[in-house]
């Protein structure tokens, strides 16, 4: 039984240290027990440095000082948050700079005492990744909306040429429409000319001729003799 208990802790170790996720096991007051190669890695502290520290030094304001709280009020109510939920958190790294990442914590319940253990999955490529997609769509959505102003600029410019050209058929038919008119009036007028003239023609015709024959005649008897 000790040899296998030996087998199970070492196995556990390794599987402790070769972890690709941060994991980092805490007392039920919140000070660092352990923290393996991957979390020291991602908060750039040595072992050595974290030991016996309270977790919250890992974290940025304001759950820095609000994390002591966090554990009485989950001991206190058992009202999970965190614990046993997971969550999308920030961490604090030694320089001062903060990164995000995925936090699951299990309650774990030895014989002698509770410890919590966090697993701590970077997403920071992920953010990135999001971030570059968010920029890339909020880019496209202005160049969208320029498009579409530049579409609706053009419609207008295009209804405005459409209405001129419509303003400009309409004055050429009223113009058509009255050289029509004209033209019709000039050969209603060219009409009556001519009717005006052969009537004119014919009016004055026969009494002309009468005159013109008699003129002949008095032509003819334009002696003293011939006067009667």
């Amino acid at each position: 039984m000790k040899q296998k208990e030996q087998e199970d802790e070492l196995r556990a170790q390794a599987i402790f240290n070769a972890s690709v996720d941060g994991i980092i096991t805490i007392s039920s007051k919140g000070i660092i027990e352990s923290i393996n190669p991957a979390a020291s890695e991602l908060f750039g502290y040595n072992p050595s440095e974290v030991f016996g520290k309270n977790i919250s030094m890992l974290m940025p304001q304001p759950h820095r000082s609000q994390h002591d709280e966090y554990l009485v009020n989950y001991k206190t109510t058992r009202q999970k948050k965190i614990i046993g939920i997971g969550r999308e958190v920030e961490g604090l790294r030694k320089d001062g700079t903060t990164f995000p990442f995925r936090l699951a914590v299990s309650e774990v319940k030895l014989k002698s005492k509770i410890i919590y253990t966090g697993f701590i999955h970077d997403i920071s490529d992920q953010k990135r990744a999001e971030n570059a997609l968010l920029e890339l769509t909020e880019k496209l959505e202005r160049k969208v909306k320029e498009r579409t102003k530049d579409l609706a600029n053009v419609i207008e410019e295009a209804q405005q040429v459409n209405q001129k050209l419509q303003e400009e058929i309409t004055r050429r038919k009223e113009a058509e429409f009255e050289m029509q008119n004209a033209l019709k009036k000039e050969l209603e007028l060219g009409e009556l000319k001519s009717r005006f003239v052969s009537m004119a023609s014919h009016e004055f015709r026969t009494p002309l001729t009468g005159i013109l024959s008699s003129i002949t005649l008095i032509g003819k008897y334009n002696s003293l003799e011939q006067e009667e």
